[in-house]
């Protein structure tokens, strides 16, 4: 019976990755914009959101920045108590681009960049009522991009990337040997290749454009290690450190965006895009030496709606542009798999932003985003039950420059 007890404990649930740990861009201007710029991007951050607007950016152009994610979680149960986290994390982000103009309204432009589109980290407090499904999650997914995108006709861009996304992760939880507890912990890592393409179209006598951004999906061979600590010498043969395997899934994510200029300076844009979660079913983690670990996910398909303003060369200030943007995520779980590694669900999200030109070429920008999370419950034997409340806040900060360099002189 005891080592029942021990075997169904181990490391289950651990941490996954679904639209709670997908990161909004850590760009200020898209923080700011709610994301929903799809179809007007201006710097060479457009690599990830919308490849193809790289063309016919003229010049030279740099983007860095970082992002303080303040993550706020509340759970409580009637019967088992309560506990609180509040973890803070800082993600960076960077790109650069070069691109310009050819004959026949033609254009071209290319860049790279990385960023963290995923990942979370989380911290119970030592000895709350769930420490044997998860103690802490520590995951952080890096990509790493380079693209390239063409005009052919003055209303049209194309544009294609090529995405590298890394991943480490490291998980605790707690063991329940009867008369002690004891650490199981995983440290894993790896990679793997994806893409994205996307179009750009500028509708002929209207200030409208529309943008789609498409990026695959990719599966990541992680690797490394399990190590258990304070293990009775009676289950050392049975749960003993080993090598391990797992294979996290980022999805298909689609992006469908459009932008008018209702006045000169005054754009209002709205996006929709679709997460595909419904490929992750599960987590497994395969031992060298007989451990063994499936965690069931049974994830739904995602899809968030974005709606934001920018105004650019206000009459009081032509040096500043205001950004404004809200959005509405739909990306609720299965109450019987919710985990305390994961507490994702619906939100509601807030944002503001600016940016300062404080030399022709240097602009400074800003935004921050308040996301308010639904409620969500857990129910059913493979679950911690209880309620989860979430909260998150993101300010982001950077800088952006531009230059008019040509690489090649003109006539």
């Amino acid at each position: 019976m005891r080592t029942l007890i021990i075997a169904a404990t181990i490391l289950a649930p651990a941490a996954a990755l679904a639209g709670g740990y997908v990161l909004p861009n850590e760009n200020p201007r898209d923080l700011a914009l709610a994301q929903a710029a799809v179809a007007a991007q201006t710097g060479a951050e457009a690599l990830f959101l919308n490849t193809a607007a790289l063309a016919g950016q003229e010049g030279l152009d740099a983007s860095f920045g970082a992002e303080l994610l303040n993550n706020r979680t509340d759970w409580s149960d009637p019967t088992l108590g309560s506990a609180s986290l509040n973890q803070k994390n800082l993600p960076p982000t960077a790109a650069i681009s070069y691109g310009a103009k050819l004959d026949n309204g033609m254009a071209w432009g290319a860049g790279i960049g990385m960023g963290v589109p995923a990942g979370g980290s989380l911290v119970w407090p030592s000895g709350w009522a769930g420490q044997e499904f998860i103690q802490s999650v520590d995951q952080r997914v890096f990509v790493f991009g380079a693209g390239a995108a063409f005009q052919p006709l003055p209303y049209l861009k194309v544009g294609v990337a090529y995405l590298r996304f890394q991943a480490e992760e490291e998980l605790h939880q707690k063991i329940n040997y009867l008369d002690h507890y004891g650490d199981a912990g995983l440290a894993l890592s790896g990679g793997a290749n994806g893409f994205a393409a996307a179009v750009e179209v500028k509708v002929p006598t209207v200030p409208l454009t529309i943008g789609v951004n498409y990026s695959h999906s990719a599966d990541l061979p992680l690797s490394g290690n399990v190590h258990f600590t304070d293990v009775p010498a009676g289950f050392q043969e049975m749960i003993h450190d080993q090598a391990v395997t797992e294979k996290l899934t980022i999805p298909n994510v689609l992006f469908v965006g459009a932008a008018y200029e209702v006045i000169p300076n005054l754009k209002v844009m709205a996006a929709y895009n679709f997460e595909r979660w419904s490929v992750y079913k599960e987590d497994k983690f395969e031992g060298a030496d007989g451990f063994s670990v499936t965690v069931n996910r049974k994830y739904k398909d995602a899809y968030v709606l974005r709606l934001a303003g920018e105004w650019e060369k206000p009459a009081f200030l032509p040096a500043l542009t205001l950004r404004a943007g809200v959005l509405r995520s739909m990306s609720d779980q299965p109450s019987d798999t919710v985990s305390p590694s994961l507490t994702d669900g619906n939100s509601t999200a807030l944002s503001i932003g600016g940016g300062y030109n404080v030399l022709p070429s240097l602009r400074v920008d800003v935004g921050y985003q308040h996301a308010f999370f639904d409620n969500v419950t857990a129910s059913g034997g493979e679950t911690l039950a209880g309620t989860y409340k979430t909260q998150v806040d993101l300010v982001s900060l950077g800088l952006n420059w531009r230059t008019d360099l040509k690489f090649v002189s003109g006539k």
